[in-house]
């Protein structure tokens, strides 16, 4: 089956995009997902927005309110946002009531940044561009090739593993 949906992906930071600097810290950087999407050849196109650079941590209903502003005005029923992994489930179930009928919305990042060796930056945007084209439409979290709806799911900190609560 072939779908002409085009994915618009939104990065807000989070691990997925930090690098480090030669003083040996981690910042956030450019959007990863542009990165990685140069090793593939999408039959889709995919556009890449940049929207907040900051650690999940420090992620605020301002800056919610700011992410659902640019999904409302994306072009696109399928959007894909990168998210720092600590608050990306509380960000999920934020814009649950938030998100337009009709629009799939899939959270992905990282445990590991992107530019170093053994992430799953790869596999999870990978992962997250597939299910925002094939899930229903609603807000989803994507990571550890597994898909969570939003309000199911949590980040165990033990581990780094999302698991399901519902």
């Amino acid at each position: 089956m072939s779908h002409a949906a085009d994915v618009t992906v939104i990065a807000t930071g989070g691990t997925i995009d930090k690098e480090y600097l030669l003083a040996g810290d981690l910042a956030v950087g450019e959007p990863a997902a542009t990165r990685i999407l140069h090793t593939l050849v999408p039959s889709v196109t995919v556009r890449v927005v940049g929207v907040l650079a900051i650690d999940s941590r420090d992620m605020t209903d301002a800056d919610r309110d700011v992410l659902a502003r640019e999904i409302g005005a994306a072009e696109t029923r399928a959007i894909v946002v990168t998210h720092g992994t600590d608050t990306m489930a509380d960000t999920a179930e934020y814009l649950a009531s938030r998100v337009a009928d009709g629009v799939t919305v899939v959270l992905t990042g990282a445990l590991r940044p992107e530019t170093v060796a053994g992430t799953d930056a790869h596999v999870n945007l990978g992962f997250a561009l597939a299910a925002a084209q094939l899930a229903g439409p609603g807000v989803y979290v994507a990571m550890g090739a597994r898909l969570f709806a939003a309000g199911t799911v949590r980040k165990d900190l033990a581990t780094g593993a999302f698991v399901d609560v519902s």
